[in-house]
Parts: structure tokens; C-alpha cells; sequence
């Protein structure tokens, strides 16, 4: 009995799909899980795993790399290389380790010249790192150029409150992104100045593709109604952003812009 040959191409690709299948399945399944929260309270920790902590914090969820660099000069923020041997210097009486931890819980405490206060306090949203994490950051500047000697009891018991309690609750703007972006393209001029995302190239002005990353709500809304008063950020020349946004654009249209820039992670 001669069978089709379309039968027989079924057949084969029938016995070619069903090894593939049992090929695939009998792989071993990896679960894809978030990240933890790193946790160092209370175990045994030497330096040298503390600051790969820290740079692993520094580099991912501590966001530092959008405006600092190491070696060389960021857009929006101090080179960090050699922070650990110069921080004992940069503010009299005051050690290494306490204004390093000064700058990340309290960043507007001491400028340094030239760039404005626009960091964030890094234990609270948007970056929100908790105890661990903060003491591994400082470690971590520590070894840049010093010497690593904070411990767990150099930060205060108090820092990362807001994280332990869970992820914050996100900022709702009564605003539309969608008609936002429509504004920050068009009425608003913004894209004369910014990248944000995908949309615009102009070097003018920051790169806005991250902001909601490092920033809070209050300070975008500052920025656009009062962008002087909100300081020019380090390599961009100053007094170029109008000031004239708050009459410029109708209450709708800048809730709108707040809105899509709060979409920029």
C-alpha cells in the first residue's frame, strides 16, 4: 500500500515537532525572579564583599551612573574618582565616612561648586535603598582613593524606613502622558533642548530619558514652573530653559507634561 506523500510530510513533521518538544522539556526550567533586597544586618561581611555590594548598588538599582562618573566627568554630577581620599578634605571636621553618608541621606547639606542641588536623598523614592544598601554605597565610595572602615552602626538605624515598609506607593499625577508627550513635541518646544526616550537628539539640554528614575515629582514640577530657582544642572550652560512655562502652558498641559515625564524610567 502506497502512502501520499503529503501524508508521509505530515507524518515526518509530526516526529520532527514531538522531539523538539521532549528536546525542550526536558531542559531544566529556570524561574525568572526580581532581585532581592540586599540584607547585611546582623550576618558577617568582610570589606571586600561589602564594596562589591556597593558597586553592584552604585551601578544598578542606586541609579549613580545617570549623572556621576568614575574617571571621568558626568553631565549632571561631580567625577566620583578618588571621592574616598578627597571626602575627609571636602568639609572641615568631618570625616571620610560621614560626608560620604551625608551626601547620600542629606546631598543638599554641602554642594560642591559648580553643580546644583538636584540629587536625591537615596533612602527615600524614587531610589528608595534601604540600611544594607546604603552602608554597602559608602563602602564603596570609601574604597575609591580611602580606606573602608564604616560599619553597619555608622548609619543610622533610621535610614531606609521608607523602603522596609515595602515599595512606595507610586505617585499618581492627575495628568495624561500621552497628551503630555504631545505638548513636550509640540506647544512646549521642550524637544528643541531634550532626548527624552525615543523621541528627540538635541544636546542642548539633559538627557531626560531616565528622569522619574532620579528625581521626585516635586522637583520635575519645580524644574519646568521655576528652572532657575531648581539650579542648572553641571555641563549645560545656565539661563537657557524659559521661565515663562508657568504662563506659557495651561494647568492641564503642565500636568500633562508631568505626567509623561514621570513615565521616563
Amino acid at each position: 500500500m502506497r502512502i501520499p506523500v503529503g501524508a508521509k510530510v505530515g507524518i515526518f513533521a509530526l516526529i520532527v515537532m514531538g522531539g523538539y518538544s521532549y528536546f525542550a522539556n526536558s531542559i531544566p526550567q529556570i524561574e525568572s525572579k526580581p532581585p532581592q533586597e540586599l540584607s547585611l544586618e546582623g550576618g558577617n561581611v568582610t570589606p571586600a564583599q561589602l564594596v562589591k555590594a556597593g558597586e553592584e548598588i552604585f551601578k544598578t538599582k542606586g541609579t549613580c551612573e545617570i549623572c556621576h562618573r568614575i574617571g571621568q566627568k558626568g553631565t549632571r554630577a561631580p567625577d566620583l574618582a578618588g571621592v574616598g581620599g578627597r571626602a575627609a578634605k571636602m568639609k572641615p571636621g568631618t570625616s571620610a565616612k560621614q560626608y560620604i553618608m551625608e551626601s547620600l541621606l542629606q546631598p543638599g547639606a554641602y554642594l560642591v561648586e559648580g553643580y546644583p542641588n538636584i540629587m536625591p536623598v537615596v533612602d527615600k523614592p524614587p531610589i528608595g535603598l534601604n540600611r544594607s544598601e546604603v552602608w554597602a554605597l559608602t563602602a564603596f565610595l570609601e574604597s575609591l582613593g580611602g580606606t573602608v572602615d564604616v560599619t553597619l552602626n555608622d548609619i543610622p538605624a533610621s535610614v531606609g524606613s521608607a523602603a522596609a515598609g515595602g515599595a512606595p506607593a507610586e505617585v499618581k499625577i492627575p495628568g495624561d502622558p500621552k497628551g503630555g508627550e504631545a505638548v513636550f513635541q509640540g506647544k512646549g518646544g521642550c524637544i528643541a533642548c531634550h532626548k527624552a526616550g525615543k523621541i528627540g537628539a538635541s544636546p542642548v539640554g539633559p538627557d531626560l530619558s531616565q528622569i522619574a528614575k532620579i528625581q521626585t515629582p516635586d522637583y520635575i514640577m519645580k524644574k519646568i514652573l521655576d528652572p532657575k530657582g531648581a539650579g542648572t544642572v553641571a555641563g549645560f550652560p545656565p539661563g537657557v530653559m524659559p521661565q515663562t512655562f508657568g504662563q506659557a502652558l495651561t494647568a492641564k498641559e503642565f500636568t500633562d507634561v508631568v505626567a509623561f515625564l514621570l513615565t521616563l524610567k
